[in-house]
């Protein structure tokens, strides 16, 4: 590189660290692995062993103070599979958290892009936070009926979504969004029939209190799903409370899904599960059990139920570092679906899975 190039690349460095610092940009991630020993096949099947990505990732975000207490918000976030190196669904550029907008001080935030629907808000108080809501112990294979639109989940996504949270007023927030559901462009108002999702919460937490209700609706959702179901509804009731060092929370939860397989039936299913954590220094004991009842209605599945349970320990590091080990199991009934880590599909699966874990995480 010649005198004059290296001049402009330095003069564009600086430029850009202006701007920057004009715009209050940051560049922060976690990175998050672990090492697995899962039986989750057939039976008599071995163990697998696997060091597993756990929603590593990496983002850049931004602010810009516009004056009278607003301003303009921005960030693009990538999962990063640190693994395998894989790319494909969140680990691409923009594949998880990404959205531009305004926020307000006293009016709240809008914000237009792809991210996690209201519901998934709550799971900071009733969740597997152990291993960040992520992993093979996440909770999300049973609440919500999983992250999958096509077999009737809730915990998703959206694209193309519109969001709007309030300020904090005496201990309360809520959020409202409307998703379009699709990938990129106008697609979704073709080749998705309409399909869309509305999702809100309303949010109280006072001292060592924290309690929260979330809905969320899946709607036209007869193309997207095969002709699976048309329409879907979910509440939500979480509570949490801290006694000191011990935090005890749980949560509620009712599923209804229309028009199964086009027969003008629908099922519907309750799940509950309850979390205890106790703090001493920098160890953190946790434990998680969770039950998803059967599906009923005329569209219903008998002994379609699960049992989930997670024994947890964390060591605290730093502020930004945690070392953990875990053991997750899960019981399908005769005729449930469910998967450790993951979210409901279409056919059997193992009736017992369970997982012992070694991990860490690291933020920055």
């Amino acid at each position: 590189m010649t005198k004059t190039q290296w001049q402009l690349a330095l003069a564009a460095c600086g430029m850009s660290l202006v701007a920057a610092a004009q715009a209050d940009t940051m560049i922060y991630g976690r990175i998050h692995a672990d090492i697995e020993s899962t039986v989750s096949g057939a039976r008599g099947a071995r163990a697998t062993t696997r060091v597993q990505n756990n929603a590593s990732r990496v983002g850049f975000k931004g602010t810009e103070d516009l004056g009278d207490g607003l301003s303009a918000i921005w960030q693009v976030e990538s999962g990063v599979a640190i693994d395998d190196g894989s790319s494909g669904g969140s680990n691409q550029w923009a594949g998880r958290e990404s959205f531009v907008g305004l926020s307000s001080k006293t009016l709240g935030t809008v914000k237009l892009g792809s991210f996690l629907v209201p519901l998934d808000d709550l799971h900071g108080i009733a969740g597997n936070m152990f291993q960040y809501v992520s992993g093979i112990s996440n909770d999300a294979a049973l609440w919500l009926n999983g992250g999958n639109l096509a077999t009737g989940g809730f915990d998703i996504r959206g694209a193309n979504s519109i969001s709007y949270q309030t300020p904090e007023i005496n201990g309360f927030t809520s959020r409202i969004q409307h998703s379009l559901t699709s990938g990129a462009g106008g697609a979704e108002s073709t080749s998705h029939g309409g399909a869309t999702v509305t999702s809100g919460d309303i949010v109280y937490k006072s001292g060592p209190l924290s309690v929260a209700y979330g809905i969320q609706a899946n709607r036209s959702m007869s193309r997207t799903s095969s002709g699976f179901y048309d329409n879907a509804l979910a509440n939500m009731l979480v509570a949490g409370y801290s006694f000191g060092d011990l935090y005890l929370a749980g949560l509620i939860e009712h599923d209804t899904m229309e028009n199964i397989n086009r027969s003008g039936d629908r099922r519907n299913r309750n799940y509950a599960s309850l979390t205890a954590s106790y703090t001493l220094g920098r160890n953190v004991f946790t434990v998680l059990g969770g039950k998803a009842g059967s599906w009923t209605g005329d569209a219903g599945v008998g002994n379609s139920g699960a049992t989930m349970g997670t024994v947890a320990y964390n060591h605290v590091l730093s502020k930004t570092t945690q070392v953990y080990v875990l053991y997750t199991a899960l019981r399908n009934d005769s005729n449930g679906t469910y998967v450790l880590g993951g979210s409901p599909a279409l056919t059997p699966q193992a009736r017992n899975q369970h997982s012992l874990a070694l991990g860490m995480w690291k933020n920055f």
